[in-house]
């Protein structure tokens, strides 16, 4: 735990943020901000979505991210109704966005759906829930193949999942007649859609496998006030690991963040302590800090200075000034792509609501702060995208890693194909070239793939796209 909060502190003192760009539409409200939260390392680019009043009633709008620039503004939804609350989420298999937010444009609300990348735009708005009561707050997931979209009703939380073909009937994951379960959020964990969501003041979850949505947990059950949770994953260059959860609680008197993480959801830790409100918090478990892995980041909102500021907290840290105006800053959400890491959030500093949105480059800081043995192996795949051929390239530090492995994934994290580097641990630089089988020497289908070198404790991962 020393290490972890040495490295945040060098982290946070070494590393400066971006100067905040207006990411909004000039002379209008924007409010909401949602964005990937799939750290997209491989293809240095993420997305953003947002409401806007341009029409004077409220429509969806997007941006896509490369590196540190942003496109212009794309529309997702056009209608003389209200489209509210979007989220988004990066689908792997067919290398595009989902997008879900709910429209009033029936007399009640209703959960809509639509894909989208930067080069197409996005499709049609489609209507998930048809039925006489309120949908609203809907979050979006992609696992594996499959798009989930989870959100709330007058009581309960339900679901949802699309296949490739069609959209499946509503699924309730909640079935409470007593207290109202609000503010899902849905991610992933251990390649297995993984929701929370508010109850009667304390957090809840539940995680889809063995074909059904397990019984409700609880992550709290204290007494005080706990609510607006919100969820990412753990990514090691891989299927999803474990969860980042983070809320707010007036367990100290006033609203603090805490959190838990990874599988141990019954051990809590408190990022804010001060005697200001502490709200909204946002979370992004998993960052390129390094080529192994990386710490969370946690943006909140918070009043410490009379109004509300942005600041931020590397996991272990405590939390940092991002953004501290005369302003209202509120609602921050986090994202990223490749070493970039960015936090978004709305802000009325122009008379308007609008989208601001700073990012820190945080790659880069490994030979200095991380052992130097971490540093002994290289991983690299030559050509990719491949059709017939490619080669995997790695170094060994010596000739005594016994214990050396090299395997490939899918994109469902099942391993296809495991080399046997028995005979090759004595080299100091190796090859092996990969055809495209599995272990069987079947030919895998086209698609996203990745290759892992194990050395002693340190894991390296590369993405490698097999096209026909």
């Amino acid at each position: 735990m020393k290490y972890i909060c040495f490295l945040c502190f060098i982290l946070s003192t070494l590393f400066a943020w971006s100067p905040p760009q207006n990411l909004g539409i000039i002379g209008t409200d924007d409010r909401n901000a949602q964005a990937c939260r799939m750290q997209i390392w491989w293809g240095y680019y993420t997305c953003m979505v947002w409401q806007n009043n341009t029409n004077e009633n409220w429509d969806v709008f997007s941006r896509f991210n490369y590196l540190t620039t942003w496109t212009d503004t794309v529309r997702i939804s056009i209608d003389v109704a209200d489209d509210v609350n979007p989220s988004v989420a990066y689908d792997y298999s067919r290398d595009c966005y989902w997008c879900a937010w709910q429209n009033n444009s029936t007399g009640d609300w209703e959960v809509y759906v639509s894909s989208g990348d930067s080069e197409n735009g996005w499709t049609s708005p489609y209507q998930l829930t048809i039925n006489s009561v309120d949908d609203e707050m809907s979050s979006v997931y992609v696992n594996s193949d499959t798009v989930w979209v989870v959100w709330q009703d007058n009581l309960n939380i339900i679901s949802a999942y699309y296949d490739g073909s069609t959209w499946s009937l509503p699924i309730p994951i909640t079935t409470d007649s007593i207290y109202p379960n609000i503010h899902p959020k849905i991610n992933g964990r251990h390649n297995h859609p993984f929701v929370v969501w508010e109850r009667g003041g304390d957090i809840y979850y539940s995680e889809y496998f063995d074909g059904s949505w397990q019984l409700p947990q609880s992550i709290t059950t204290d007494p005080n006030t706990d609510m607006n949770p919100d969820v990412s994953t753990y990514q090691f260059y891989g299927p999803p690991e474990g969860v980042h959860v983070v809320w707010q609680t007036d367990r100290d008197g006033n609203y603090e963040i805490y959190n838990t993480a990874y599988d141990t959801l019954d051990v809590h830790y408190r990022i804010t302590y001060n005697d200001s409100a502490d709200i909204t918090p946002s979370p992004l478990a998993f960052i390129a800090v390094t080529e192994q892995g990386g710490l969370p980041l946690t943006a909140i909102s918070t009043n410490r200075n009379g109004n509300y500021d942005i600041y931020y907290s590397w996991f272990g840290s405590y939390p940092e000034p991002l953004e501290t105006t005369g302003s209202q800053d509120i609602s921050p959400t986090t994202t990223g792509g490749g070493f970039n890491i960015w936090v978004l959030w709305q802000t009325d500093r122009n008379d308007d609501w609008d989208i601001y949105g700073s990012y820190e480059y945080v790659g880069g800081v490994e030979e200095s702060y991380i052992n130097d043995t971490i540093f002994a192996s290289r991983l690299s795949v030559f050509p990719n995208p491949f059709k017939e051929m490619t080669d995997i390239r790695y170094e060994m530090e010596s000739g005594q890693d016994s214990e050396a492995s090299l395997c490939i994934y899918d994109i469902s994290g099942r391993m296809v194909k495991n080399f046997n580097l028995q005979s090759a641990i004595f080299n100091l630089q190796s090859k092996m070239t990969w055809d495209g089988t599995d272990d069987d020497s079947q030919r895998l289908p086209q698609g996203i793939y990745f290759v892992q070198f194990k050395k002693q404790s340190d894991i390296f991962t590369e993405k490698v796209a097999l096209i026909k």
